[in-house]
């Protein structure tokens, strides 16, 4: 295999993880972020990072990914400093239904009546799966990338011939970026309101996708509890909404009992915007110039869930490309 000096452009998780792939493998890595030194897109940063297993029919490889992520998770989880725990995920669901993985994962099993409330039918349970602290996480992946020599530079590119010729192969991760980057009108903004709340023991992730207290998302990490939802599409403002920050307490004290969510209790309050697209986009493009982009962007909200799984794809193409 001949090693390639290769340009990343994006410090996210998705960036920071191919980047990391790519240095395993020998290659030279240079990361170009729009964000300050040191600092995580927000993004990834107030993602709620934990694993499902997803699939799509649209791209066979998506379930593929995801089961490699969970493995390279689970052994992160064995390592204190990396941010990355085994918890318990609950999924709330208003109908009792057997679902895709059911028989795939032996750590899959369905609620027992007291461990839902009579607004459920049932839950799909994960006994363990990996829970990701990106306040925690993000920075310990950087600092791996950073010791095997990646050099990392804050600089923002509008368009790839932009990129110097030195680097033999592109891997764009920009997220909501390659709208602007490429022109990619497939992509769209869901905008989130992520509270952090005071630590009160909790220690499982639930959320409602599909119920009376949908869209709302409680994940535990080490010191602090994050609180979400999906607010609305394709509206950017970063403006943050105390009536959303209100109802995201209320779902949260009726979706699990005896959970406390009080204002006093609210840690931060933030806005940011989840990048939307029909299909995740991995593949390589020729430019115009010969030389190839391998395109990583466009996870929806599988960023973190397929992280590990995609950049072994994407180290693949940096071999087999010529």
């Amino acid at each position: 295999m001949s090693n390639k000096n290769i340009l990343v452009l994006g410090a996210g998780v998705s960036g920071l993880t191919t980047a990391l792939k790519l240095l395993e493998s020998g290659h030279k890595v240079t990361i170009w972020s729009k964000d300050p030194a040191g600092e995580s897109p927000a993004t990834s940063f107030n993602a709620y990072a934990f694993w499902l297993p997803v699939k799509s029919d649209q791209d066979l490889r998506v379930e593929r990914w995801a089961n490699e992520t969970y493995a390279a998770f689970e052994q992160l989880a064995r390592n204190t400093s990396s941010g990355v725990v085994m918890r318990k995920v609950f999924e709330l669901k208003v109908s009792q239904e057997e679902p895709w993985y059911g028989q795939k994962l032996p750590f899959f099993r369905h609620a027992a009546p007291n461990e839902v409330t009579n607004q459920y039918k049932d839950a799909h349970i994960l006994d363990s799966a990996p829970v990701i602290d990106p306040v925690v996480y993000l920075p310990w992946l950087r600092s791996k990338v950073a010791a095997y020599g990646a050099i990392f530079a804050q600089k923002e590119v509008s368009s790839l011939s932009e990129c110097p010729a030195e680097f033999e192969l592109i891997v764009n991760c920009t997220a909501l970026g390659a709208r602007q980057l490429l022109g990619d009108q497939e992509l769209y903004p869901a905008r989130l309101q992520v509270l952090k709340l005071k630590h009160n023991g909790f220690d499982q992730v639930v959320f409602d996708s599909e119920g009376p207290n949908k869209l709302c998302c409680v994940v535990p990490q080490s010191d602090y509890i994050k609180v979400g939802a999906v607010y609305d599409e394709r509206n950017e403002s970063m403006e943050v909404d105390d009536e959303v920050t209100a109802g995201i307490l209320d779902r949260v004290t009726k979706m699990i009992p005896g959970f406390k969510a009080d204002p006093q209790d609210v840690l931060s309050v933030t806005r940011c915007l989840r990048p939307k697209r029909a299909a995740t986009r991995v593949e390589p493009e020729k430019l115009a110039d010969g030389r190839w982009v391998v395109h990583n962007y466009g996870h929806n909200d599988t960023g973190y869930i397929i992280s590990f799984g995609v950049a072994a794809e994407v180290a693949g193409y940096a071999v087999t490309l010529q």
